[in-house]
């Protein structure tokens, strides 16, 4: 009878120690499928949050663009509803210092940035760093002029165009 006690208490000790070995794998194994799936989630919402701030960029670009390319154009076909309407669309969302000199190259006031340096520094802004890009690289169309006897366009840019290479 003290060999079958002795059985039985061996046996449910083995038991318990399976179980528990059993019971901690488990846990253990949920554990760390919730960690790849927090670790999996975690990189796509960093993802989704750099294709929003990209969209966000892409259209405060287009803002911009747009408001400038309205302002310069000649021959007195401003729309000046759109051109107040993107104005003040640019001044909600710049920054100070660049509202400021917005405001001077709208307005033109003595010493304002060019058309140029303005859309590189709105660039910078938007890229959050300077990629070496500059001012004389922006290429700009001018219009042609409706009263001369000779229609043709200018472009005015500083930029060096490089050659496309051979295949």
């Amino acid at each position: 009878m003290d060999t079958f006690a002795t059985f039985l208490i061996a046996f449910a000790s083995s038991i318990s120690t399976v179980s528990i070995i059993g019971f901690v794998a488990y846990i253990l194994r949920s554990w760390i499928i919730e960690r790849l799936k927090a670790s999996i989630k975690h990189e796509y919402d960093l993802k989704m949050l750099e294709v929003q701030r990209q969209k966000e960029i892409r259209l405060k670009s287009e803002i911009v663009a747009e408001l400038l390319a309205q302002l310069i154009r000649k021959n007195g076909n401003l729309d000046y509803y759109e051109l107040n309407k993107l104005s003040f669309q640019a001044f909600i969302w710049l920054p100070k210092d660049l509202s400021e000199k917005l405001s001077n190259f709208l307005s033109p006031k003595p010493g304002a940035n060019d058309l140029r340096a303005l859309i590189k520094d709105i660039r910078t802004y938007l890229q959050d760093e300077d990629d070496g890009f500059q001012p004389q690289d922006v290429i700009v169309f001018n219009e042609p002029d409706l009263h001369s006897t000779v229609n043709t366009s200018q472009v005015t840019s500083n930029a060096e165009v490089k050659p496309k290479p051979y295949k």
